[in-house]
């Protein structure tokens, strides 16, 4: 499951949530004051020690 990072529109807390793939905003909800007025955020990829050399975001397959 990839990890989702989230900006809630209400109070402006960032977080971040394992969700399963295709999981909508409407299931999320701000750690901090309960809102459910988040948005996914674009964030950078960042590949493990156990990717072999060449991966990256891009590389299709998602």
């Amino acid at each position: 499951m990839p990890i989702y990072e989230y900006r809630c529109e209400a109070c402006g807390e960032s977080f971040s949530r394992l969700q399963k793939m295709g999981g909508g905003e409407e299931e999320t909800r701000c750690p901090k004051c309960g809102s459910s007025e988040v948005r996914k955020q674009i964030s950078a990829c960042v590949v493990g020690s156990g990717a072999p050399a060449g991966n990256s975001c891009s590389s299709g397959g998602g």
